[in-house]
């Protein structure tokens, strides 16, 4: 999942520019029919102890969404988890530094009914 998850983000920041108002960006997390997809939004605000920020919708890429599929039976907080580490992996690589994700106030990963894990927050 990690390799798939890193493409992606690489894509998103090679080929989007979001608009400079936005600060901070949510992989958000559910599950399919086809199995678990993860998708990214951005938004204008980040507050720590309101996670309704993250759901504004500011700031859509065309590359959105991303299918993890089936996962070998994994349950909801070991995807997340893998998906936090995956996009650890992705900040602290050349390419993630470099981003935009890199500079913004906050870039977080939950399911859309569950806890937001902030990865990064500035």
């Amino acid at each position: 999942m990690t390799s798939a998850i890193v493409s992606w983000l690489e894509e998103v920041a090679r080929d989007e520019t979001p608009p400079p108002a936005i600060v901070a960006y949510n992989i958000g997390l559910f599950r399919s029919p086809e199995g678990y997809c993860a998708y990214l939004s951005g938004a204008k605000r980040y507050s720590e102890d309101d996670a309704d920020w993250a759901h504004d919708d500011a700031y859509t890429p065309s590359h959105r969404y991303c299918m993890l599929g089936e996962l070998g039976g994994r349950d909801s907080d070991e995807v997340r988890r893998s998906v936090v580490e995956s996009v650890r992996s992705f900040l602290g690589s050349p390419a993630g530094g470099a981003s935009f994700f890199a500079r913004a106030r906050a870039v977080t990963v939950g399911f859309d009914d569950g806890v937001l894990v902030a990865v990064q927050t500035s």
